[in-house]
């Protein structure tokens, strides 16, 4: 049967299985052909329930495997911040998987502004990013941000320490977003809300709940547009829905 299917089909067939990553992993020992075909499929999205197993994700990390990481949520992972090598772990991720697309470091208590900055460095083609009750970020962070991850679609800020300073510079530099959330942001006010309104054109959909400095003339609906429509993090775009910018670039 190996040499009756194609590589494809084989690749297609083992492509339902990529929620099932026990599963994945079987497949895998059985045989080079099968190891080939599952090892991008495991390393895409992983899943991690303990510290520990995302300590060992990178612990294994190459810089051929690491080719393979596009979605990397860490939301979930109880007592992440309670070990010291969570920074250390950060590090190698993003040091070697540059083509990743979705980090979800929500609930992240402990995460600063100084270890984010180095976490973002290398991922110049981040698409979604999440510090959402990561109460330590504020706009030094978001400086960082919009230069080095300028593709940025989905931003999620909820509870974090940023100012109007920040807004400006995510209205001005992220030519892509689509989607800011900032509930509870309570450093910002409504001449941020303006500066994000006029200036960032392709801005679909935001959330200011609990923002409690954001007063004056607006309207509170016009304000949070698009609140039944909150993306799921746990449900990652498909790679072709992205727009490419620097393919558009070289053109």
């Amino acid at each position: 049967m190996d040499k009756l299917l194609p590589y494809e089909t084989f690749s297609e067939i083992l492509s339902y299985l990529k929620k099932d990553q026990a599963s994945l992993l079987q497949i895998s020992l059985t045989c080079k052909k099968f190891h080939e075909i599952t090892i991008p499929l495991l390393y895409k999205s992983p899943q991690f329930t303990t510290f520990s197993s995302f300590q060992s994700f990178t612990n294994t990390l190459s810089e051929a495997n690491a080719l393979y990481v596009r979605d990397i949520d860490l939301h979930m992972v109880p007592h992440r911040w309670d070990s010291l090598k969570i920074n250390h772990c950060l590090y190698t991720l993003t040091d070697k998987a540059h083509d990743l697309e979705q980090l979800n470091l929500g609930l992240c208590s402990q995460l600063t502004n100084k270890v984010l900055k180095r976490i973002i460095r290398p991922l110049h083609d981040l698409r979604v990013l999440s510090l959402d009750q990561c109460t330590l970020i504020g706009d030094e962070a978001i400086e960082t941000l919009v230069v080095q991850c300028p593709y940025i679609q989905e931003l999620y800020l909820g509870s974090t320490h940023i100012t109007d300073k920040a807004l400006h510079w995510i209205a001005t530099k992220l030519i892509l977003l689509t989607h800011l959330y900032l509930p509870g942001c309570e450093n910002i006010t409504e001449a941020g809300i303006s500066t994000l309104t006029t200036q960032c054109k392709t801005l679909q959909h935001f959330d200011i709940k609990d923002c409690y400095n954001v007063v004056g003339d607006f309207g509170i609906e016009q304000l949070r547009m698009g609140l039944d429509e909150t993306p799921v993090l746990s449900n990652p775009v498909e790679e072709d829905e992205w727009e490419d910018m620097d393919s558009e670039d070289e053109d």
